[in-house]
């Protein structure tokens, strides 16, 4: 019986001895957004996921994940992190999960919150530490994971009712120009001709080399383009209103969506410091469609309320850039004199066409909707 007893305690003790050393081994964690650019306050889910590879039973695991600042939960999602033993605390930049659970043999654990972020801005989600206590719950096994994700929020969508007709002024120039003044074309093909083409589009030579009629086939050289060039700061390090920042980016976004509803190609620049994985130096070339708007916002959201350069190096990049058909439209916190010589040479420009857009528009707006409520 003493053998036994021995015998038990041995094996106990070598079962301590194993699970404090390799208690967290072959346990793997990660962490998901559903999705990676948002607008603000959209609600998306973040899941996480721990798997056990191992035949040994842990009978507790303490997790603390660190999510971004100012992340709100869900109305419904209280209730289930608190039926999962889960707490959500705000310290200094992030927000901690603590959650406590146990893992089975060979188990995969799942748990999903649905949550929101209420500001613009770039988040990021990023390490995890796992507490496992050990086969008699005597010592702590700590193990921190590294992680990186990040999410992106664009900026707030507007409703300016004068910025859409102060644009819609500035597009429908553009057009008449587009009839105005010449634009040479090049012949690209031909193709056969089925009597609803003008007889100067027919090309004889041609016709006579293959024995039946053939037009002439055209493509415009002129292509034309808007430039969105946005100013943060016009000198850098300057002070910023971080407020003026943020309402110059909703114009941009606004400005962006109507050059959609428009089919009109647009570029985009900016002078502002931004975060992650892009140039400090920003800029989109010309494109149209979801991609291309959706790479832009990307842009909106990153940035910072510095800027990288001085603005009047901004203007003259873009006026050395300049080509026919190219115009500007210019989004700036305030007109300033640093950059008064190099807007000079844009708009006196014969080629081009520049409106410059202030936050003025957005406080005009909103005066406007005051006076027309109080009346």
């Amino acid at each position: 019986m003493l053998i036994l007893f021995l015998f038990f305690i041995l094996v106990l003790a070598a079962a301590e001895i194993y699970s404090y050393l390799h208690g967290m081994d072959k346990i793997t964690y990660n962490v998901e957004p559903s999705q990676s650019l948002l607008e603000p306050n959209e609600e998306f889910t973040i899941t996480t996921k721990i798997e056990h590879h191992k035949f040994w039973f842990l009978p507790y695991i303490d997790m603390v994940e660190k999510f971004p600042e100012n992340l709100e939960l869900v109305d419904d999602t209280d209730a289930d992190i608190d039926r999962m033993h889960s707490n959500l605390s705000e310290t200094l930049n992030m927000t901690r999960l603590h959650s406590t659970f146990y893992l089975l043999p060979h188990q995969i654990f799942y748990r999903s919150i649905d949550v929101r972020l209420p500001k613009r801005g770039r988040y990021l989600i990023q390490n995890a530490s796992l507490h496992g206590g050990d086969f008699l719950g005597f010592k702590d096994n700590y193990e921190e994971i590294k992680v990186f994700k990040e999410i992106v929020v664009m900026p707030q969508k507007i409703s300016c009712p004068d910025l859409d007709n102060l644009l819609g002024d500035f597009l429908g120039n553009i057009s008449i120009r587009r009839f105005l003044f010449d634009d040479p074309m090049l012949t690209i093909g031909f193709s056969e001709y089925t009597g609803r083409e003008p007889m100067r589009d027919i090309s004889w030579i041609q016709s006579a080399r293959l024995g039946k009629m053939l037009v002439k086939n055209y493509d415009h050289t002129i292509d034309y383009c808007v430039e969105v060039l946005v100013n943060v700061q016009s000198v850098p390090n300057a002070f910023a209103d971080g407020e003026n920042v943020e309402e110059c980016l909703c114009i941009a976004r606004a400005v962006c969506e109507i050059l959609e509803t428009r089919q009109m190609k647009y570029s985009f620049t900016t002078n502002a410091i931004t975060l992650g994985p892009i140039d400090s130096l920003c800029s989109v070339d010309q494109g149209i469609g979801n991609r291309h708007f959706f790479r832009v916002m990307e842009i909106l959201g990153r940035i910072l309320p510095r800027s990288s350069e001085y603005f009047h190096s901004t203007l003259l990049r873009a006026f050395r850039s300049m080509q026919t058909g190219k115009h500007f439209i210019i989004i700036t916190p305030e007109t300033d004199s640093s950059w008064k010589d190099s807007l000079k040479l844009l708009q006196e420009s014969a080629i081009s066409q520049v409106i410059i857009l202030t936050p003025d528009i957005l406080h005009k707006a909103a005066e406007e909707q005051d006076k027309e409520e109080t009346v």
